[in-house]
């Protein structure tokens, strides 16, 4: 079988979940004897001229085998098109080279919805799946389902209510945007969805769901045989992984720690191994800042930076607890997965893909979204909780691994 990974960024351009999910797919087809792998990323040249080459609209990825990069110029991020017949007609001529059986797509960001058409034109017979990471097709507002204006998850997507968001945009343009979405994806054979509420607000949105496939993302376990999970003396070190980004809720993390060194004057440390801080508005730096002035001296802060998956598990072993305290409705959470494989358990927002992972008691325990006042109560009662932490550390069961996932795939794809 031949089959194609064609995905937004690549773990070497820019890191990020999707980028990883597709990376380690490719890797597990790559090693599968039954396939051969091929993998093409499409990319923003504008952000990476150095992955760019006069002439060349696809190129191999430095020290790979059978990986590419399309980088392209100007993409429209309403409508998810890319003008730019020079890179269309060399994806077409790479189709005709590789004649892939099976194609995976992971995004339409930088790749454009209307390469469905091209490959279905190139490859009338060709399998094309489609992972759906997020809301883009859904939602314009980074595919977050967050009514920032209202402070809520949005649980009306129609176009009238989308203008609530953007006003300087009107109904009709939601209206041929969705259209839009909906006329590629009806070009698709299969989907696949990380998370059952992923699914449902697809299925809703308007999606067939005999056609959507839940399969959750799979990672690289790096817990060493026969590890034995150790926390600090006093079990008050909560962490942050993740983006440094107004939905991520980085500020009800900070105020339901110092709410907690307040009124309990006992000492909690919060570490944030956040990357991407310049893609934060300055709105919500100052908010974050707000909740650290004057703060306890109980209350400690590291701000320890961006990480990668090589260190994770390392730096997942120095805190007790991770917190993830999306306001957005997660897709699945990577994130959960790193936590769990270092046996730490989690405190995560009942929001999206989360609130189906997260068992209380058993791997973690959940709160509402943005309610800093609902993890100020966790916190506190994790803190010294060592009976609690030791059960859930030794007891909780493991995610599957890429190896598993792509099995999941390979079986979708037989059938």
């Amino acid at each position: 079988m031949k089959f194609l990974t064609l995905s937004l960024y690549h773990p070497r351009v820019m890191r990020g979940g999707a980028q990883y999910v597709a990376k380690d797919l490719h890797d597990a087809a790559a090693a599968d004897p039954e396939v051969d792998a091929v993998m093409l990323a499409a990319i923003d040249s504008r952000m990476f001229p150095q992955y760019s080459k006069t002439g060349a609209s696809i190129t191999a990825l430095p020290d790979t085998d059978n990986e590419f990069l399309m980088p392209g110029r100007r993409f429209d991020d309403f409508f998810h098109r890319i003008y730019d017949p020079r890179r269309n007609k060399a994806l077409k001529r790479f189709l005709e080279d590789h004649k892939p059986d099976v194609i995976h797509l992971h995004h339409s960001l930088w790749v454009g919805l209307e390469v469905i058409d091209l490959i279905r034109n190139t490859l009338p017979n060709v399998k094309i799946i489609y992972t759906l990471h997020e809301y883009l097709a859904i939602c314009h507002r980074q595919g977050q389902l967050y009514r920032y204006h209202e402070g809520g998850i949005c649980q009306d997507t129609r176009p009238d209510q989308c203008v609530g968001c953007f006003p300087e945009r009107n109904v009709d343009e939601f209206i041929l945007r969705r259209r839009g979405f909906k006329r590629a994806f009806a070009m698709v054979d299969e989907f696949i969805s990380p998370s059952q509420y992923l699914k449902d607000r697809f299925v809703e949105w308007g999606l067939d769901a005999d056609k959507i496939t839940v399969i959750a993302n799979g990672h690289h376990r790096r817990r060493p045989e026969g590890w034995v999970p150790k926390h600090s003396p006093e079990l008050n070190v909560f962490g942050f992984f993740g983006q440094f980004v107004d939905a991520k809720g980085i500020d009800v993390a900070l105020k339901a720690a110092r709410r907690v060194a307040e009124t309990t004057e006992r000492e909690v440390e919060i570490k944030v191994f956040g990357g991407n801080k310049e893609y934060a508005t300055k709105d919500y730096l100052a908010k974050i800042e707000a909740v650290l002035d004057d703060a306890p001296e109980e209350l400690i802060v590291t701000e320890v930076g961006s990480y990668s998956r090589d260190n994770v598990f390392e730096l997942m072993s120095t805190v007790d607890w991770v917190i993830t305290p999306s306001i957005w409705p997660e897709t699945f959470g990577l994130v959960v997965s790193e936590a769990w494989d270092a046996r730490r358990p989690v405190l995560a927002s009942r929001a999206g893909g989360l609130d189906g992972r997260i068992i209380d008691g058993v791997n973690g325990f959940s709160f509402l979204p943005g309610s800093d006042t609902g993890l100020a109560q966790l916190m506190e009662f994790c803190i010294g909780n060592a009976e609690v932490w030791q059960k859930m550390a030794h007891e909780m069961p493991d995610e599957i691994t890429v190896d598993e996932a792509w099995a999941a795939h390979k079986a979708l794809i037989a059938r």
